[in-house]
């Protein structure tokens, strides 16, 4: 149901630096030394001739002369993710970061290689798999340089996993945290939009029916005035409905029934929204018809529920529809017998 749209963020920061600068100890061999700075010019060369598997074979030559340059494992890792090496790219980031803490190119690049590797696996809808990377991701800190939308779409996307994976909490919290990401609306409004959906979403399988319609309404209300219908605009002008809906429902258990007829109407404002779109759902055409019995419409519910039939002829509950069509005409009946009393 969800249109991924998470897109690419800054590029990665392939650093080489002349090898007397990098970390090596005083006391080092001069021939080690001058062996090293061969190696790294032959890489240097194979990078700028794209012979990517001979520049890796260099550096990792060079790393057996000095093994601990933070430089060099970071660039081994850029390449390694170039080659589609995610895993062997996100070694070389941690060790470049375990080599030096406070090495920001080494730790944009650790971020981008999760998040890229996570969107990657999603394809397959491997989520906990997928969500392995992104809470490494969220665990790490955020350097200055990264667009904010990276960590933005990680939470998104963590998001989404645990909604698959039907762990609604932690949904609700990784959508919740996207969402309230600062100027997110501005940045990147697509996303803002679909957290927002998304957090409807969770809230409505907790059973949180007042929230999740909020969130609902708040969605369809981030596109008034735009072009064309949101992406999920059918969707949740059913859920309002199927919200409130439930929430009506828990009124007349308890006896109150004092604004059923004006709660109908609104439900029935949305639910034949949603019906007018297609919406793939039985249950949309029993509430409306429902909503109708409520406001003693019964041409209307009579009408919902033909058309109900008519849509899922296979459907288990057919029989009972079918029924309560029956119902329908003597309660249509009475009604009229009633009024011609009066």
């Amino acid at each position: 149901m969800m249109k991924k749209r998470l897109g690419i963020f800054s590029v990665f920061l392939l650093v080489f630096f002349v090898f007397a600068l990098l970390a090596v100890p005083a006391t080092a061999d001069k021939k080690l030394l001058k062996k090293a700075e061969k190696l790294m010019a032959k890489a240097l060369e194979a990078i700028n001739q794209k012979q990517t598997d001979q520049a890796i074979d260099m550096l990792n030559q060079v790393l057996a002369l000095t093994p601990d340059n933070a430089v060099v494992h970071h660039n081994l890792g850029v390449l390694y993710f170039e080659k589609g090496m995610s895993e062997e790219a996100i070694v070389k980031f941690e060790e470049a970061l375990r080599l030096k803490p406070d090495y920001q190119n080494a730790l944009l690049a650790l971020r981008q290689t999760l998040f890229e590797s996570a969107k990657k696996i999603n394809v397959t809808k491997e989520f906990e798999k997928a969500n392995a990377y992104l809470l490494k991701l969220v665990g790490l800190t955020r350097p200055d340089a990264e667009d904010v939308n990276l960590l933005a779409s990680a939470q998104y996307l963590l998001g989404y996993n645990f909604f698959n994976l039907k762990q609604y909490p932690q949904a609700n919290e990784y959508f919740g945290k996207c969402q309230t990401t600062p100027d997110l609306e501005k940045d990147n409004f697509e996303l803002y939009a679909n957290a927002t959906y998304f957090l409807g979403m969770a809230t409505h399988a907790m059973d949180q029916f007042g929230v999740s319609s909020e969130y609902f309404k708040k969605y369809l209300a981030i596109y008034a005035g735009r072009e064309g219908k949101p992406e999920f605009f059918t969707h949740a002008n059913y859920f309002i409905g199927a919200n409130l809906f439930r929430q009506l429902g828990e009124k007349m258990k308890q006896g109150d029934v004092s604004k059923m007829a004006e709660d109908a109407r609104e439900i029935l404002s949305y639910l034949n929204t949603a019906v007018e779109m297609n919406i793939p759902s039985e249950d949309a055409h029993v509430m409306l018809g429902n909503c109708y019995v409520f406001l003693n419409e019964y041409d209307k519910a009579m009408a919902a529920y033909q058309r109900l039939c008519e849509l899922y002829p296979q459907s288990p509950q057919l029989k009972n529809y079918q029924a309560f069509m029956l119902e329908l005409q003597k309660m249509k009946k009475q009604a009229e017998k009633t009024k011609k009393k009066r």
